[in-house]
């Protein structure tokens, strides 16, 4: 049985999502993309997921490295050539 990583999906659908996700759609474009997403259990899966992805690089984002790691890795990677 095929699921919504199996399925491509058109670039305009990407972009609902996408758009889905970070509250770009007017009310009625909200409102048309929830009632599909009702009724598509695979399409509904992949927009839970894609939220989820989100989510996490947000996470990754607010992770800082401490001074220096830039330099310390640099010389790190000269050291191994």
């Amino acid at each position: 049985m095929k699921n919504y990583l199996d399925k491509e999906y058109h670039p305009v659908i990407e972009d609902y999502i996408s758009d889905y996700l970070e509250d770009r759609l007017d009310t009625v474009e909200k409102n048309t993309f929830e009632e599909v997403l009702v009724h598509d259990d695979d399409l509904r899966d992949l927009t839970f997921s894609a939220k989820e992805g989100k989510k996490l690089l947000d996470q990754y984002r607010e992770i800082k490295a401490r001074d220096g790691f830039m330099e310390r890795l640099n010389e790190r990677i000269a050291s191994q050539n």
